[in-house]
């Protein structure tokens, strides 16, 4: 290669990749080994010979001759003899022409006695053939694997050397030197530590409520203090969790002993000594500090959790906080891993179980030990009895206990649909039990016989699955056993009964045989000798902490087998299929008996005939004896006799109001009885029909009133204010004081409430009004052609007659077709329904249901409850109350309407007066006064009267009545269209069919715009 020149001012010069780097060429002389002319001397290789350690490193230091037999690497025969022999020809020769020439040259040549030994490092020509060998992992002992004998860290030189090494490091001298214990001994305090037992070591102070240590400066041998104080450390949380809980359950049985409380403590009792029993029974197999370890990890784990879910379970003061509680940490463990999972589930179920129990009695799925609740008790759990407020038909307010659902004291995880539905069937129970104890769901036997499931909680789909299939199979037992119990068969369950027969064996000897009497007595014998049968079920906490605390094998491996319903759904799934199945069961009966023996039908109907006027012949009865002045008066007077013709209370045409109550007997008697038209099922049958015309006979002659609820007239407590009205006879709440009285049956209290009640009493008022002014209305024509007969008439008086009876009449007519009938009739078809369903072929027996729509048999379909009953009464009422402008929100409107009516009742006074003053004789009143005087005192209050100035009055309220209801209308189709934009049924909204009506009444009255532009149209017509 030509010479090397300096290229380092050269920029664009090459540089010359192929010469050798400088770094070997002074390794050539410092490392002969890698250099060609190797040379090799004795003092080139100095080895460690094994099995050696107890010499110093120093004298290790060996000739390569003296270690030829020890020395593990050593230099082949050939080559040890060159560097003995210190001949440079053999070197040469041996790197000439190789180390199996040389060897073949000197074959029985061995210098030092070297050629006796073997040498490996020729050909294996001469080695003998191994026989091969059957080789396996399972023939692999990983505990015959020595290792190598060195010693690597100090800690695998043993203890007695760790120790050492700690003695030697320096100290500060602020803390004490350790001493050492033995090491069974303190493992042995730990593991009483962690069980939560006081020692030698550790002692309980009940001052500082935790366990301490007696002599805090002590460790075990081949251990440093920082380890020995992390095991105190969790060893001592687990004394500490153990007395904390044994605390916790203390204080449950004797501070505030609740079911649900005493069970939770049953449960941390248990516990807490299953996993006591573990780690005792792993304790004798303790050698070393992480065996002590590994024992104690799963106990930490277990008890520390159980230890702060106590703390929060102490701040619940109620047994449905306690549920609560534990099902929100159960939710929150839902995905960590372990047994922990698990075992809060477990948890739950047990601590759960008094008020599970405690439901399962209340809806009859299991018999009530004790006392059973009832009304006259102070009820349990969130069944609250309390005294209802009512006020009767006298106007006193009355106290009745009843069931109330506390949602406060329900569980938080139940679903308020479920819990409403709980609540229902208990009460709907105790129904049936209270009126109808023959019922065989009200037996104590039905749940022998029924066999129904249990309700518990339901963690995976496998037992959700099984849980339907055991509440179909109990809804089949019942299915049979009511149709058993309709055609008279006894029922047999398809299950064997587990009860206890008590008279199985009957020791009788008269008229039986000496064997007989031997074989029942053996039999008798062989039945006492039977040992006793445990009724305890086998704890599955216990069982999950003695199998699975410290094993790993069985978790589950595949994913199906983990995926679970998510724990919002879990309470849904597992109490919603048998709640909502004897829910229904119960409803259905419930129903049959309420349209049956109770005869709702009888008593809806007679509401709708009394209290919404639907009785044609009562308004026609009732008008003649209010406000005809025709009849007889039955105000009694001095020495003047009755003639006994028919009787009335002549309102407007007497000086005298209000009347007495014996002129309300003899007015109204028979009134209600001859006018009552039992629904068309009760006049089937010949005999009803003998029975009702014998009683409206005897009725008639009566002043009692044998009518369904005991209805009757009476008279309405009232106010003050109230009184001085009711005194005028010519103002709108002349009649106020008449009311119908009511009392709803026993059996029927659920449906007639005091609250329907009160809505039917405020209608009824309403209407009492509307057919006087019909009636005043009528006979305004007869007034102004007796008064046209003496004198002329403004057109105003001819006009505000005519208006005034259109607008009575269309408002009447309002009322009654569209605001009470078209609603009504929707209830009463709802009605048909469910007794077509319920009655229809399983009463009946025809085996043919009422020809109704297909939407209302899908409805009816489902399950209907008294409380739904109850529910849509009191929708109708409130539809019905808003279409006759009776809600609170339309006071403004009806103020407004009871103004029209009052103006038109001025004006027919006024006409009557003008009638009245000609040609009448002097009377004298009983007050002293003549009733000309008595009229013309009256006369002075409305003095400014004349019928230019009512008519304008009049017909200006009419455009403003006009003006709202057109607002009222579009207000509603707005609200309709809005819900029906967001996908509600637009009649969904409370009272909003009743205003949606609203918008036919401009329609009635003023079709043609006779009433727009009022201004113009009232000064045409004033004089």
């Amino acid at each position: 290669m030509a010479e090397e020149r300096d290229t380092s001012a050269d920029l664009f010069a090459i540089p010359n990749f192929w010469p050798s780097s400088r770094f070997l060429d002074q390794d050539k002389a410092a490392n002969p080994l890698f250099s060609p002319n190797l040379e090799i001397s004795a003092s080139s290789f100095q080895f460690l010979p094994f099995g050696n350690q107890d010499k110093p490193l120093n004298s290790l230091k060996r000739p390569l001759q003296e270690e030829a037999q020890t020395s593990f690497f050593r230099l082949p025969p050939v080559l040890r003899e060159a560097t003995l022999s210190h001949d440079p020809q053999l070197s040469d020769d041996l790197f000439s022409d190789g180390i199996g020439g040389i060897e073949n040259g000197k074959k029985g040549e061995s210098p030092d006695g070297l050629d006796d030994e073997e040498d490996y490092w020729l050909t294996l020509e001469d080695v003998e053939p191994k026989t091969p060998e059957y080789r396996s992992w399972e023939a692999f002992n990983p505990t015959a694997h020595q290792g190598p004998s060195g010693v690597v860290f100090i800690s695998e030189a043993g203890p007695v050397a760790f120790d050492a090494l700690i003695t030697e490091i320096p100290d500060d001298g602020t803390e004490p030197v350790p001493d050492i214990l033995d090491n069974a001994l303190y493992y042995a305090c730990l593991l009483g530590l962690a069980q939560g037992r006081s020692s030698v070591l550790f002692s309980w102070d009940s001052e500082k409520v935790t366990f301490v240590k007696t002599t805090p400066h002590l460790r075990i041998s081949g251990v440093s203090v920082q380890l020995i104080q992390s095991m105190d450390q969790l060893c001592l949380d687990c004394g500490n969790a153990v007395k904390a809980l044994g605390s916790f359950s203390e204080s449950a049985y004797f501070k505030s002993p609740t079911p649900t409380s005493v069970a939770l403590a049953k449960v941390v009792d248990q516990l807490v000594l299953a996993v006591q029993t573990e780690v005792a029974a792993r304790s004798k197999a303790v050698r070393s500090i992480l065996q002590l370890q590994s024992v104690v990890m799963p106990a930490h784990a277990i008890l520390t959790y159980f230890h702060t879910l106590s703390k929060k379970l102490t701040l619940e003061k109620t047994e449905e906080g306690m549920l609560s509680c534990l099902f929100r940490e159960a939710q929150a463990v839902e995905y960590q891993g372990g047994l922990l999972p698990e075992i809060i589930c477990e948890v739950l179920r047990l601590a759960s179980k008094p008020w599970i129990e405690f439901v399962e009695e209340w809806i009859g799925l299991k018999n009530e030990t004790g006392a059973p609740i009832s009304k006259t008790g102070s009820g349990k759990s969130f069944v609250k009895v309390a005294d209802k407020m009512w006020i009767d038909d006298h106007g006193f307010e009355l106290e009745e206990p009843d069931f109330f659902l506390d949602e406060e004291r329900m569980p938080s995880f139940v679903p308020q649909d479920i819990a409403r539905s709980i609540f229902d069937t208990g009460r709907n129970l105790r129904f049936l039990k209270e009126h109808h104890p023959d019922h065989f769901l009200s037996k104590r036997n039905v749940v022998a016989l029924t066999q129904p499931p249990k309700l518990e909680w339901q963690f995976s789909w496998d037992a959700i699955t099984l849980l339907e299939t055991r509440v179909n199979e109990y809804k089949a037992a019942v299915t049979r056993l009511v149709q058993g119990t309709a055609s008279g068969d006894h029922f047999s369950p398809t299950r064997p009964s587990t009860t206890y027969e008590p008279n199985e064996y009957k020791l009788t000897y008269f008229g039986k045989s000496e064997e007989e009497v031997a074989a029942a007595v053996l039999a008798s014998i062989n039945q006492l000798a039977q040992p006793l049968e445990n009724h305890e079920s086998d704890d599955e906490l216990i069982t999950m902490l003695h199998n699975r605390l410290y094993s790993t094998a069985n978790q589950p491996s595949n994913k199906e087998e983990s995926f679970n319903p998510h724990w919002s759904l879990v309470p849904l799934l597992s109490f919603s299929s048998l709640v909502d199945t004897q829910s229904k069961l119960v409803n259905d009966e419930c129903m049959k008996l309420l349209l049956g023996p109770h005869k709702l039908r009888v008593h809806t109907s007679l509401m709708r005939q009394y209290f919404l006027l639907g009785n044609g012949m009562l308004c026609s009865r009732l008008s003649h004896a209010l406000f005809d002045p025709d009849l007889e008066s039955a105000e009694r007077k001095a020495g003047v006799a009755f003639s006994g013709g028919v009787m009335g209370l002549r309102l407007g045409g007497r000086d005298t109001w209000p009347p007495a109550s014996s002129e309300l007997r003899l007015a109204l008697m028979g009134v209600l009885s001859d006018c009552y038209e039992p629904p068309a099922g009760e006049e089937d049958s010949d005999e009803q029909e003998e029975d009702h015309s014998m009683r409206k006979s005897m009725l008639s002659r009566t002043y009692s009133s044998d009518l369904p609820g005991d209805l009757s007239f009476a008279v309405r407590d009232l106010t003050s204010d109230e009184i001085n009205k009711c005194m005028d006879p010519d103002g709108l709440e002349a009649l106020d004081f008449l009311r119908l009285s009511y009392k709803a049956p026993s059996g029927l209290q659920y449906i007639m409430t005091p609250v329907i009640l009160l809505k039917y009493d405020r209608i009824n008022k309403h209407l009492l009004r509307i057919l006087r002014m019909l009636y005043v209305v009528n006979h305004l024509s007869r007034d102004v052609q007796l008064l046209a007969r003496r004198t002329r008439l403004s057109n105003a008086t001819i006009r505000f007659c005519t208006e005034a009876n259109h607008f009575v009449s269309k408002m009447a007519a309002y009322f009654f077709d569209s605001g009470i009938t078209t609603i009504w009739s929707q209830f009463e078809e709802w009605l048909d329904s469910i007794e077509a369903e319920f009655l229809g072929s399983g009463v009946a027996g025809d085996g043919t249901s009422h020809p109704l729509s297909k939407e209302n048999n899908q409805k009816s379909s489902s399950s209907c409850s008294p409380d739904l009953v109850r529910d849509k009464q009191s929708h109708c009422l409130d539809e019905i109350m808003s279409a006759l402008f009776l809600r609170k929100r339309q006071a403004p409107v009806l103020k407004l309407l009871e103004e029209i009516f009052t103006i038109i009742l001025r004006f027919a006074r006024l006409l009557r007066s003008h009638n009245n003053t000609q040609n009448m004789k002097p009377t004298v009143s009983g007050k002293g006064k003549s009733k000309e005087q008595a009229t013309k005192d009256k006369d002075s209050e409305y003095a400014n009267d004349t019928p230019e100035s009512l008519y304008g009055m009049f017909r200006k309220n009419v455009e403003v009545f006009l003006t709202v209801c057109k607002g009222l209308g579009e207000k509603a189709a707005a609200s309709k269209n809005k819900a029906y934009g967001h996908g509600h049924n637009g009649n969904g909204g409370l009272g909003r069919v009743g205003e949606s009506l609203a918008e036919m009444i401009p329609l009635a009255l003023d079709m043609m715009g006779y009433y727009e532009g009022g201004g113009g149209s009232g000064r045409r017509y004033q004089g």
